[in-house]
């Protein structure tokens, strides 16, 4: 039986929680050890019936932390990029969590620890690379690209030939139009549509959308 443990014990965390038991026949398959967390207001809480097991440290402790699972459920895609180079160090394994309201093409190509929320959808020839979270709603249309530790929260949407790189921000009910591509670790705004191409590191508002800010190469690292 696969033992999963979830990294994050947020809001965000607990919805993937209810993701993992909700898949069909998971109770049989795997079995939900717990959250790690960092904050330790959080350690020894039981959330949502899963205990929050302790900090990091918590899997140096565990001589069989390489029979885990883990999944990084954390929606800033900074820090998901950081605690996911940590988890890899620990040669973790990562699983998805798709909830079975998504609607996910099977000529789409998913990689690995993806969380797909209730009523998702990819369509033919997407692609969702490692580690993005695509929230309630959201949709990817046929042949977009969706870099890793992209964040795409709920409501928004990716019409055909998108292309969004690695580690952005999409807010809530944000439209992106035809064959728009956005540079990587930008984010764009709630309720923006996106009519032109974004370069990297920028944030973009509106309706249009225009570029508010604009950051240093490599911010993302910091």
């Amino acid at each position: 039986m696969k033992r999963i443990v979830i990294i994050g014990a947020g809001g965000h965390g607990r919805e993937v929680a209810e993701i993992l038991r909700q898949q069909p026949d998971f109770q049989s398959h795997a079995a939900i050890l717990g959250f790690v967390d960092d904050n330790p207001l959080l350690h020894d809480c039981v959330l949502d019936g899963l205990p929050v097991l302790g900090d990091w440290d918590w899997f140096r402790d565990n001589a069989d932390v390489t029979s885990m699972s883990v999944i990084c459920a954390i929606g800033e895609p900074r820090v998901s990029r950081r605690v996911v180079a940590r988890a890899a160090e620990l040669e973790l394994d990562f699983v998805n969590a798709v909830s079975a309201n998504a609607r996910v093409s099977e000529l789409s190509k998913v990689g690995r620890g993806v969380m797909l929320f209730s009523n998702v959808a990819v369509n033919t020839g997407a692609i969702i690379e490692d580690h993005c979270i695509l929230n309630l709603n959201a949709t990817v249309s046929h042949d977009s690209k969706v870099g890793r530790h992209t964040n795409i929260n709920p409501g928004a949407h990716l019409a055909g030939n998108v292309n969004v790189g690695e580690g952005c921000y999409i807010g809530m009910g944000a439209n992106i139009l035809q064959g728009v591509s956005i540079g990587a670790w930008s984010i764009v705004g709630a309720g923006a549509v996106v009519t032109k191409d974004l370069p990297a590191n920028v944030t973009a508002v509106g309706v249009p959308a225009r570029i508010i800010k604009t950051r240093e190469a490599g911010w993302h690292e910091r």
